[in-house]
Parts: structure tokens; C-alpha cells; sequence
């Protein structure tokens, strides 16, 4: 091979490298991932209620990469589980806390690690057995085939699960249904605030 076409095939191999397509940036993929998502997806779970005072902690799963629709469905929606018992377990534990304080005066509370424990103990019990009283609300699938739940628990199932657990004694059974209006009215707020930022 002569050297001008050693020259030649150089030059086009660097023509060639400089035309392969450079990767498209993050943003636009997330933009183009959402386009044409519902609010919920977009905005958060709270977005899916236009009634303001339907009263319910909800989470938005999502699950892609895979093309088992059941296995696609089944994870969103555990992942929005997951997400409803985090918020779940940190309102049940401010209710208990309130509880505790108002019972015991609030002199000793929060001072023994017992306590707390048992506040904890109490909130993931609380937690698992409302959890089962979630439902699928709505979902959405993205063109690249991510599945996307929404998944609702409201008050009155709330309620009646704790109602129904009698592993919990009387007067923490009757502390956190009444005060479960107000926790999931205070959660709705603190929601609309992050979404004013």
C-alpha cells in the first residue's frame, strides 16, 4: 500500500469516527422518557387527586428494562409500596411520639432507648399490616416500555386496619385513629410545600 492511500484510509477512518453519533445528554433522555407522562409521574402521586380532600398517602413506582409485563407490573408496584411505608412508618411514629408525650407528660420520653424502640416496633407493625390495604390506582407505560403504578392507601382503610389489630393495646389503637385524619391532612401539606419550591 502506497503511502498516499495509507493516508487516504486515515483520513477517512477520522471522518468516519467524527461522524458515529455522540451520545445524547441525560437531560433529553428523561425528557423524551416522560413525554407524554401524566402529572403523577411527572409531578408526584399527590397530582393524581384533583379533590382536595381526598385524604391518602400514595407512591409511584417504576420498573423497566425487562419485557414480562407481570414482572414489569409487579415491581412498579412494590416500589411504590416501598415508598408509601416510608412515609407511612415516619407519620405512625410522629403519631405515637404525640401519644407517648401526652400520656407520660412528656418528662420521660424519648430519655430511654426503650422507648423509642417500642415506638419502632409498634410503627413497623402498624405499617406491614395497612400496607395490604393499598391498591393499584392508575399506571402508565413509557415508549421505552418502562411500567409506571401509582398506588394509593387512604384514611379509612388506614383506620380500620389499625381498628383490627389487637395485638395493640386499647388506648394506642384509639391514639392512632384519631389522630390519622390530621397526620394525613399535615402530610398533604408538607407535600404541597415541596412542590412550591
Amino acid at each position: 500500500m502506497n503511502h498516499v492511500a495509507r493516508i487516504g484510509l486515515a483520513l477517512s477512518l477520522v471522518a468516519a469516527a467524527g461522524c458515529a453519533s455522540t451520545p445524547e445528554p441525560p437531560g433529553n433522555l428523561v425528557r423524551d422518557e416522560l413525554a407524554g407522562a401524566p402529572e403523577w409521574v411527572r409531578k408526584g402521586c399527590s397530582h393524581a387527586w384533583e379533590d382536595e380532600d381526598d385524604k391518602r398517602i400514595c407512591g409511584v413506582g417504576s420498573m423497566g428494562g425487562t419485557r414480562n409485563a407481570g414482572l414489569a407490573r409487579a415491581g412498579a408496584t412494590a416500589r411504590a409500596r416501598t415508598e408509601i411505608a416510608r412515609t407511612l412508618q415516619v407519620q405512625v411514629e410522629s403519631m405515637l411520639k404525640d401519644y407517648q408525650a401526652t400520656t407520660t407528660g412528656g418528662q420521660e420520653f424519648g430519655r430511654a432507648a426503650a422507648d423509642d424502640q417500642h415506638v419502632t416496633d409498634v410503627s413497623r407493625q402498624i405499617t406491614e399490616m395497612t400496607l395490604s390495604g393499598t391498591e393499584m390506582v392508575d399506571s402508565w407505560i413509557s415508549d421505552s416500555g418502562t411500567f409506571y403504578a401509582l398506588v394509593a392507601l387512604d384514611v379509612e382503610r388506614f383506620k380500620d386496619a389499625v381498628g383490627r389489630m389487637e395485638n395493640l393495646s386499647e388506648g394506642v389503637r384509639r391514639a392512632v385513629i384519631e389522630r390519622a385524619d390530621e397526620a394525613f391532612e399535615d402530610l398533604d401539606r408538607q407535600l404541597e410545600l415541596r412542590r412550591e419550591r
